[in-house]
């Protein structure tokens, strides 16, 4: 089952003794209904002559036929034809499993252009274009008068022969068809929409190369922190350090959720990430290491707890520290977690420490204490405004400055990206899909 929308124009539905663009569509295809898209003028033309209905019953009687009547007047107006549009949308739902068929030559060049742009955006269509009886412009031809006798154009129509010659042809809107797609997935990578792009993708994959998809899937599953299978989908190994490697993801999809705006995330995410980040620093560049001050894990993926004991022997300033901080809850207690604010007030006792680090982890501690207490404490939104009027008061994009210094001087002589990768990789995916397969 086929069904034809099309808008009505001069040319319907006879012109020089031969068929418009609607009637040989459906002399062609003979689809079970059209839905034909009026102006105020066409509307009065069927009102007062039935010039559509009888033209289409004479020649196929058991086509279904109905009308979207409207009052306009300004048919060459692009903005007056958003009703086209809603037609076939409105149509679309009613009939969503059906073949539909578009009429690409009927009505004002505008019209003409809409119907192209719905042929182009939407599966399961079939762009129609018919040909002059002359092959060529056919402006000069006779059109149907008002005065003339409908039924006697009708029944004297050369198109009504068995041998008709056959002008209609479906347009190769392929081509359009895959520069639009183009232009979405590019905006959707632009915004870091990696997931919503691969879906794309694979629905119009046989328009694109396979570099694009791999380039795709490769995007989509590192902004997961699914690292190991991005770098197996492009078939290039992981060089760093894995618990390097792994820091510098999370940072760098920290960094997507500000660009995204997501900033509730982004703020959820501070507090793993700062962790990871000073583990790392004492596990690896700070004076003692956890295994010194804490009890022995009895799982490898189990926290560290920190012992007073311990702790008294290798560093007693640390643990005193630490203890007058807690003075009012009765002092600092055996096998607490090694927490990210534990770290960092130990950090500030030990000696030759960088000032700078100290100084940027004191104001990412006050960021991820205060908007933390936020989220877990109330229903809120994370925004621009409360970031800047909340304590120390900083723009998402300076905390990731902060986020990044910190990062850097932690990370100093490993091998890391000085910036984020995922601009660079949108412009590859872009120049990837300059390159198209051949369509067939």
């Amino acid at each position: 089952m086929s069904i034809l929308y099309t808008p009505a124009g001069d040319t319907d539905p006879i012109r020089d003794f031969y068929d418009g663009a609607i009637l040989h569509i459906i002399r062609t295809y003979k689809p079970s209904m059209v839905r034909i898209f009026l102006s105020a003028e066409m509307v009065k033309k069927e009102e007062t002559r039935q010039v559509y209905s009888k033209a289409i019953a004479y020649n196929a009687p058991d086509c279904k036929i109905e009308f979207i009547k409207t009052d306009i007047v300004d048919a060459q107006l692009m903005e007056k034809l958003i009703p086209l549009a809603e037609g076939f949308m409105e149509l679309r739902k009613e009939y969503p499993n059906e073949a539909i068929l578009l009429n690409l030559s009927s009505g004002t060049p505008q019209m003409k252009t809409i119907m192209s742009f719905l042929a182009t955006d939407f599966d399961n269509v079939r762009a129609i274009q018919v040909d002059s009886p002359q092959q060529g412009s056919n402006r000069k031809a006779h059109a149907t008068q008002d005065d003339e006798d409908i039924n006697a154009v009708i029944e004297n129509n050369f198109d009504n022969a068995e041998d008709y010659k056959c002008r209609c042809h479906e347009a190769p809107l392929a081509l359009l068809h895959r520069y639009s797609v183009r232009h979405q997935l590019i905006s959707l990578v632009n915004s870091y929409e990696y997931s919503a792009a691969l879906s794309l993708y694979n629905k119009n994959k046989l328009f694109f190369a396979e570099e694009t998809g791999k380039l795709l899937l490769h995007a989509d599953l590192r902004s997961k922190l699914q690292v190991n299978e991005a770098f197996k989908a492009t078939g290039k190994p992981l060089n760093n350090d894995k618990e390097v490697k792994l820091l510098n993801e999370f940072f760098m999809v920290m960094e997507l959720r500000q660009k995204k705006g997501d900033l509730a995330e982004f703020i959820v995410k501070l507090t793993p990430f700062l962790y990871g980040l000073l583990l790392y620093y004492f596990e690896h560049k700070a004076a003692i290491k956890p295994a010194q001050f804490c009890y022995e894990k009895q799982r490898s993926n189990a926290s560290w707890k920190i012992s007073k004991r311990k702790l008294q022997d290798v560093a007693p300033k640390a643990w005193q520290y630490l203890d007058d901080l807690m003075f009012n809850y009765g002092g600092f207690r055996d096998k607490t977690d090694l927490s990210f604010s534990n770290m960092l007030n130990i950090l500030h006792t030990l000696d030759g420490v960088d000032s700078q680090l100290l100084e940027v982890l004191d104001v990412l501690r006050d960021v991820e204490r205060n908007h933390r207490n936020n989220l877990a404490h109330t229903i809120t939104n994370i925004t621009e405004e409360l970031l800047k009027n909340t304590e120390p008061k900083l723009s998402s994009q300076e905390l990731v400055q902060k986020l990044r210094k910190a990062f850097m001087l932690i990370m100093q002589g490993e091998n890391v990206y000085k910036r984020n990768v995922y601009d660079d990789l949108n412009q590859k995916i872009a120049a990837s899909l300059d390159e198209f397969r051949q369509i067939k």
